[in-house]
């Protein structure tokens, strides 16, 4: 079965490039067995989002320097990451949870366009495939179930997260491409019990992982912890400092957020 998910992550992955491509990169294992496969066929620019000290930059300097590919450091300043965080905002009025996922979006978007790229790769949809976030986890114990859950979240992701990136990237002239979004992969992974889904579930993605090692994955990034976007980039505590002065300029932003916290 991981020869053939491998096979199948690999496909798809080489049909989203083109020549010269941009990837979204934080260091993470969707990112890196991206970079990985996709090294292979095309020529690469990674780029990576992240405060000084944050894990995504570290990661992203250790693992592009063993992929031996070239890295595009966004290293924001608190009123790059404010302005950011508007300017997704005056396209995307979302609560908050959701523009701290976005706001680095925009950051890698703006620079892919800088450095003359005409499409960025990103890893949407292997949350939901590979059961990544710990709420799944959590609603697991909880009896519900989980694999109609995930099987209705990656259907609407072309609506939420997909239809998001898409329209963020759109403003600078690109286009937003997403290997895990394949209803081959799909169709293989939900067929797969939910008990063997979730089995790693101190690192998460174990089936991920077992595929990635198989395509020559670096080890650093097989062993590393899943971390959100917002939080291995240290966006989210730049977000938070300011969320008062944010909630004042944009009070969608901040009644949407209480409602999603109280669901």
């Amino acid at each position: 079965m991981i020869l053939g998910l491998s096979a199948l992550l690999e496909r798809s992955i080489e049909r989203s490039l083109e020549d010269n491509v941009a990837v979204a990169f934080s260091g993470g294992i969707d990112s890196t067995l991206i970079a990985t496969v996709a090294r292979k066929h095309a020529k690469l620019d990674l780029i990576t989002v992240g405060l000084e000290g944050s894990p995504d930059l570290e990661f992203s300097e250790k693992i592009a320097e063993e992929l031996e590919l070239p890295l595009h450091k966004i290293v924001p300043s608190e009123s790059d990451v404010i302005d950011a965080y508007k300017k997704t905002y005056s396209m995307l009025p979302l609560e908050r949870s959701k523009l701290e996922i976005l706001t680095p979006v925009y950051l890698v978007a703006k620079t892919a366009q800088k450095i003359g790229h005409k499409s960025v790769i990103f890893g949407s949809g292997a949350e939901e495939l590979f059961v990544g976030y710990e709420r799944y986890l959590t609603y697991f114990d909880q009896g519900k179930d989980l694999d109609k859950l995930l099987r209705e979240e990656f259907r609407t992701l072309k609506h939420r997260d997909i239809a998001w990136v898409e329209k963020i990237c759109r403003k600078f002239s690109l286009e937003a491409r997403f290997p895990f979004y394949n209803n081959d992969l799909a169709k293989m992974m939900f067929a797969v019990p939910i008990e063997d889904r979730i089995a790693d579930r101190e690192l998460k993605k174990g089936l991920l992982r077992e595929a990635a090692t198989v395509l020559g994955t670096p080890k650093l990034a097989l062993s590393r912890r899943k971390k959100a976007m917002q939080y291995g980039s240290g966006v989210h505590k730049i977000i938070m400092k300011n969320s008062e002065m944010l909630d004042q300029g944009f009070p969608a932003a901040k009644t949407q957020s209480k409602t999603v916290q109280s669901v």
